[in-house]
């Protein structure tokens, strides 16, 4: 297992890259923190310019998918709040994601997620592999995501390289690459 610095340049030849959801959120600007999409691009683009290739998995796009509806609720609720009178209240999240004014919100997730799936190849996470009492028990300890738990268990079997911001992957035993410095500092 090695950990790379992606700002400082694509350095695989011929590997499978998987980029987790953090990554994917910035890529495509979602992330509402400044700034973080830069970390990310420029390492994105020289995999796609290279004999590497994209893996996208159902697990990365559907946690994107949610993640992204759910930040930009947020955000949009957190408006309304802000100049809310009477004690309007803004509807649930489950309830305002099916109205018409989430509607185009929608479409344009649409619209990304095909452009992330033609970025790569699409490839279903098949859990066959693993045993569904640890993987459980192992997310239980607080220690790691069951999402996460599947996909490095997916990387592993696979020999795929993992990009993410997320530390969870710092000590997993695949080929890593991240911008995180707190990460990227402990791997001195």
């Amino acid at each position: 297992m090695t950990i790379f610095d992606a700002r400082k340049g694509c350095r695989l030849a011929g590997r499978r890259v998987v980029f987790d959801t953090n990554v994917w959120i910035s890529l495509e600007g979602f992330d509402p923190r400044p700034d973080e999409s830069e970390m990310y691009s420029t390492f994105f683009n020289e995999i796609r310019n290279s004999d590497n290739v994209i893996v996208v998995t159902d697990y990365i796009l559907g946690e994107f998918f949610n993640r992204c509806c759910k930040i930009e609720y947020e955000m949009r609720r957190k408006s309304f709040e802000e100049t809310a009178q009477n004690g309007e209240k803004f509807s649930h999240y489950k309830k305002y994601r099916k109205s018409s004014e989430f509607k185009d919100y929608m479409e344009t997730m649409i619209d990304v997620c095909e452009t992330i799936v033609a970025d790569g190849e699409y490839e279903a996470v098949n859990g066959a592999q693993v045993d569904i009492g640890d993987v459980i028990s192992e997310a239980a300890s607080g220690l790691i995501d069951f999402s996460d738990i599947m996909l490095r268990e997916h990387c592993r079997d696979k020999g795929y390289v993992i990009v993410s911001h997320d530390a969870d992957f710092a000590n997993c035993g695949l080929d890593f690459v991240t911008a995180n410095p707190r990460i990227l500092s402990a791997a001195r």
